[in-house]
């Protein structure tokens, strides 16, 4: 038995392209409709992809201009003491204070003899001033100048529980300062005076205000130093 051929389609035969099973028979719009449906895709398909290029330079630009501009814009210069927190660095080392105390209240009369050590704070805005356990309970503080206020201001605590501080100015070689302490949960005010001597050498006077609204006097003494 003969084998039949299969005759395999022609172009020549007349036929389209439509009825040899070319994929745009999966269209029914024809072949003019399909021919601007693909070309209109691929249209908006480049649109699409120079708009994302345009937005991706003008990023790229806008990047560069703020990093230039950070990079331009030096950083701040950093605080430096001025001449009024210098003046403080006159009590820098340690000091050993002879005095008197007058009869009163709190303690009775009689002779003390403290040492106090003071130190520069950290980027020389202030000092820290230390007295160890002795005749008078140790005390710890810090004097600093405030530039906002434009004044000296000072806080301390002792192991005794007083709290206190207060602002001071300075006039010459004569500091005057203001103090408020507070010691079993009664508020005291007094003024402190110190008188720069020498180099080495002050004295101070510690006055405390009564009921008659006057100042009167608890401790004097003289500092000397003994170590920078």
């Amino acid at each position: 038995m003969a084998l039949q051929r299969t005759r395999r389609p022609s172009l020549r035969s007349g036929r389209s392209l439509r009825s040899l099973g070319s994929p745009l028979n999966a269209y029914p719009l024809g072949d003019t409709e399909v021919h601007f449906t693909v070309g209109l895709a691929i249209i908006t398909a480049l649109l699409q992809e120079r708009a994302m290029r345009t937005r991706s330079s003008v990023a790229v630009i806008l990047l560069c201009g703020f990093t230039a501009l950070s990079l331009a814009q030096a950083p701040p210069e950093r605080p430096k003491p001025g001449p009024e927190h210098k003046k403080l660095e006159y009590f820098l080392g340690t000091w050993r204070t002879e005095g008197e105390i007058k009869a009163n209240g709190y303690v009775p009369a009689g002779k003390s003899v403290t040492t106090e050590t003071y130190t520069l704070g950290a980027g020389g805005f202030f000092i820290e001033f230390n007295r160890p356990e002795g005749q008078i309970p140790r005390t710890q503080g810090i004097t600093a100048y405030d530039s906002h206020a434009k004044v000296y201001t000072n806080f301390y605590v002792s192991s005794a529980g007083l709290v206190g501080g207060g602002t001071g100015t300075v006039d010459g070689n004569t500091w005057t300062w203001m103090l408020e302490d507070k010691w079993l949960g009664q508020a005291v005010k007094g003024r402190t005076t110190v008188t720069v001597k020498s180099a080495s050498q002050f004295t101070v006077k510690y006055e405390m205000l009564d009921s008659n609204g006057r100042y009167v006097t608890i401790t004097e003494g003289t500092s000397t130093k003994v170590a920078p």
